[in-house]
């Protein structure tokens, strides 16, 4: 260790000592330089920063010694990465403005629901909203404050900030105070209407663990809790879900409740499924193969980056939309998934970027003039070969409308993989992936590299393709107006509009044929690889 980090794990050690010293706390005036030195070169030698390795030990010793947030000194409260506690003359704060945890604000807000009590330390907990949003609170039995009614505006003076399962929330505690308020909050409930397909199910869906700590319930990471260390958790059943109309996408969480409903597998039963699996993964596959692709309506209300959904229907035929302004804080950094046919798919060769940044993502250009970075495609599955050499490397044909397109996963697609090498051909099957291009002899071939594949439906089959023919007529009435935002590249790459021509022919019979006929289609009659040869993707 250099001299340096030497000094500065000194200097640590002695500021966390000082600030343990200073507190009103027995346990951590006790803490001794020597076991606080320990644990910070513990952490450093695996190349934790300093101010990170502050920040745990305080927060590990905080934790064996139980003090409560709201029994922390201001001096220590810093050192743990907890904001300090407000003690200035009332300042209002927006719910819509609660973005993090730890953070002392003051509100003005009206008690909108009260809910029964889980624990008997809380004393009251329900929904506070003002005219920017809604919010949980908690108000803990030892705060010993005034009780609330429903209907009625008060005013919260340093109440902390925390969030659970991707909800922020305020808790009440001793360093608080409520007051009654003559003023008039015109509470908004913080419902939000939104309808769109989920096109991915994040890590950490399904069956979860979280830290039993009565003021905690965060999600463990490997048995671990960010607060409190190694704790034997407590299941919860979740899903983390990414909804997408083709413009932008959102990050949605369903709850317990939620989860049930929308699946149909309740928290019990996830838990004896996991149990007979001996693996928990297997909850979360179950949850893929039904949500995945299919078109929602849901409601719940927006907090922090994430809508919590409060009900949800599956409606293939919905008019999809995410555009609602109030969705905005939900949006995704993700690029949308553009519902594209084999026919525009397969001709869209040509690849670029929009900046010239290191990570700028690549896109692939449609002959219909946007760019697209992800494509969502439903269809027949009706081939699935491994063509891989010295490991497992699967080709999917897939028959989507009138034309066929090919996906190729392998190692870097553990997912897809297992879908294409166990899947019954013919099944329907949704894909979501990036295109990706490959020189093959004199052509240049376009196939999906698959972030997700899931087995679905005739109903989210014939769902797909009703919507995709109406975008990919938008698209074509945008080109042909000028007002497609990559026209002009159109006209350079591809020598004009040769590409449109055939979409057209296809968006005809699409529009025309009854679905029975469709159904019936010779899948042999889909257009096909013209190279015959297999790409590697790149990784």
């Amino acid at each position: 260790m250099s001299s340096n980090i030497d000094s500065n794990v000194a200097d640590s050690a002695a500021n966390i000592v000082e600030a343990f010293q200073g507190s009103d706390h027995s346990g951590l005036q006790g803490v001794s330089p020597e076991s606080v030195t320990r644990r910070l070169e513990s952490m450093i030698a695996y190349s934790v920063p300093v101010s990170d390795a502050e920040r745990a030990v305080v927060r590990r010793f905080l934790a064996a010694e139980e003090v409560k947030r709201e029994d922390i000194s201001d001096a220590v409260a810093t050192l743990a990465g907890y904001r300090s506690r407000r003690t200035s003359e009332f300042e209002r704060a927006l719910i819509s403005t609660v973005e993090e945890a730890d953070v002392w604000c003051d509100l003005l807000v009206e008690v909108i629901e009260l809910w029964e009590p889980k624990h008997e330390s809380i004393e009251q907990v329900g929904l506070i909203g003002d005219e920017s949003g809604v919010i949980k609170f908690v108000k803990w039995a030892s705060a010993d404050l005034p009780q609330l009614e429903e209907g009625e505006t008060y005013r919260f003076e340093n109440v902390v900030t925390d969030e659970y399962n991707g909800r922020f929330s305020v808790n009440l505690n001793s360093a608080s105070n409520i007051e009654a308020s003559t003023e008039t909050v015109d509470a908004s409930d913080g419902t939000v209407e939104a309808s769109g397909t989920v096109v991915a199910i994040q890590t950490g869906s399904g069956l979860i663990k979280r830290c039993p700590q009565e003021d905690c319930s965060r999600v463990l990471n490997k048995g671990r809790c960010s607060d409190h260390g190694q704790v034997d958790g407590e299941f919860d059943l979740r899903i983390k879900a990414v909804l997408d109309d083709g413009d932008r996408a959102i990050n949605a969480i369903f709850d317990a409740e939620a989860t049930t409903e929308l699946v149909g597998l309740s928290f019990e039963e996830a838990k004896q499924m996991a149990m007979d699996a001996m693996t928990a993964e297997v909850v979360e596959d179950y949850i893929q193969t039904r949500i995945v692709g299919r078109t929602y309506a849901l409601s719940g209300s927006v907090v922090g980056s994430y809508l919590l959904v409060d009900t949800s229907e599956e409606r293939p035929e919905a008019s999809i939309g995410l555009s609602a302004s109030d969705l905005d804080p939900a949006v995704s950094n993700r690029q949308a998934a553009k519902r594209v046919l084999p026919e525009e798919f397969n001709v869209a060769t040509h690849e670029f970027k929009e900046s010239e940044e290191k990570r700028a993502p690549r896109f692939n250009l449609l002959p219909t003039g946007e760019a697209v970075n992800r494509v969502f495609v439903v269809g027949t599955l009706i081939e699935a070969e491994d063509v891989g050499q010295s490991e497992e490397y699967w080709k999917g044909r897939i028959v989507a409308g009138n034309g066929s397109l090919f996906v190729y996963a392998g190692q870097y697609e553990p997912q897809a993989l297992s879908v294409l090498s166990s899947a019954e051909t013919p099944s329907y099957v949704a894909v979501v992936g990036k295109p990706r291009t490959y020189e093959a002899g004199d052509y240049t071939n376009v196939a999906i590299r698959p972030e997700s594949i899931a087995v679905v439906d005739k109903d989210v089959r014939d769902a797909w393709v009703e919507a995709t023919v109406s975008e990919t007529r938008e698209r074509l009435s945008a080109f042909a107006s000028g007002e497609s935002p990559h026209t002009d590249l159109v006209q350079v790459v591809y020598e004009g509009a040769d590409g449109i021509e055939p979409l057209e022919e296809v968006l005809g019979e699409l529009g025309s044929v009854p679905e029975t006929e469709r159904e019936s289609a010779d899948p042999e009659m889909a257009s096909d690889d013209p190279s015959g040869s297999e790409p590697r993707m790149a990784d």
